[in-house]
């Protein structure tokens, strides 16, 4: 999310709407965001809806250590709720953002 922050003017050149979600509770989201000063909204998904429509839970609990836990994803939703790019990725890579671009930029 922090690559985000950094290229946040890119996305906003797009008009993209830039949206962080996550499986914690909102108190670790808000401190998350501030201590990061965030220019987008993080948005808790403690009920993890969000995460399981999208195919992005770890849902086998066998892995204790991931089970309940959303796995690192980016998704580029056009304004018909169409998914035009997505990406799920194992714990600790990251997408580039590069990309993500790209697709915004082709939207237009």
């Amino acid at each position: 999310m922090r690559s985000f922050e950094q290229q946040y003017s890119k996305f906003d050149e797009t008009n993209a709407q830039v949206l962080g979600v996550s499986v914690d509770l909102g108190r670790a989201n808000n401190a998350f965001a501030g201590t990061n000063s965030f220019s987008f909204p993080l948005l808790s998904d403690t009920e993890r809806v969000t995460a399981k429509s999208y195919g992005v839970l770890y849902d086998d609990p066998k892995d204790s250590v991931l089970f309940r836990r959303a796995k690192r994803s980016w998704f580029v939703i056009d304004k018909e709720g169409i998914i035009r790019y997505a990406k799920i990725t194992g714990p600790g890579e990251f997408d580039k953002n590069d990309e993500i671009l790209k697709v915004l930029s082709g939207l237009k």
